[in-house]
């Protein structure tokens, strides 16, 4: 069955509606994790709703290679004005930006050398720290790393 057929979506408002005989029938509420689970013909279904939202309007799936992004990072904001399709890669790269300016990215004293810091973040979906001996380097590679992260997510993420 077509998704037309079922679902009802308004992009202004990021709502979503189950159909019944071409009519709307009742608003239905993405739950925590981003699905719309409803029941057809005694089938229950459950849908990616920024996918539903994206294959609505552009009456094509979203590709395998590809993900809908929320362009203000909120998951809750199903607004088209709030969704774009991007690569997976490059989705990738922006959840780890904002996951490094969100806490990720750390200077800390060193535990055992008063005279050490260690710089932690992660990187590729891996961990990574490096011990640093002078401060104004542990300072300037802490800055750089977040004009890194912050340069990835004002390029492709809105913020009001």
């Amino acid at each position: 069955m077509e998704l037309q057929q079922l679902i009802e979506y308004e992009m202004l408002t990021g709502a979503f509606y189950t159909k019944k005989n071409g009519e709307i029938a009742r608003r239905i509420f993405p739950n925590e994790e981003g699905y719309l689970i409803f029941y057809r013909n005694n089938r229950r279904l459950k849908l990616k709703a920024n996918k539903v939202a994206m294959e609505l309007i552009t009456s094509k799936p979203v590709p395998d290679k590809k993900t809908v992004l929320h362009k203000n990072l909120d998951e809750n904001d199903y607004r088209l004005q709030n969704l774009k399709i991007i690569p997976k890669s490059t989705y990738n790269l922006i959840k780890e930006a904002h996951r490094n300016l969100s806490g990720s990215l750390k200077l800390q004293p060193h535990p055992r050398d008063m005279f050490c810091y260690i710089l932690s973040w992660k990187q590729d979906g891996k961990d990574r720290k490096i011990v640093v001996y002078d401060i104004v380097v542990a300072k300037r590679t802490y800055n750089k790393l977040q004009l890194k992260y912050a340069k990835i997510l004002s390029k492709y993420c809105v913020f009001d």
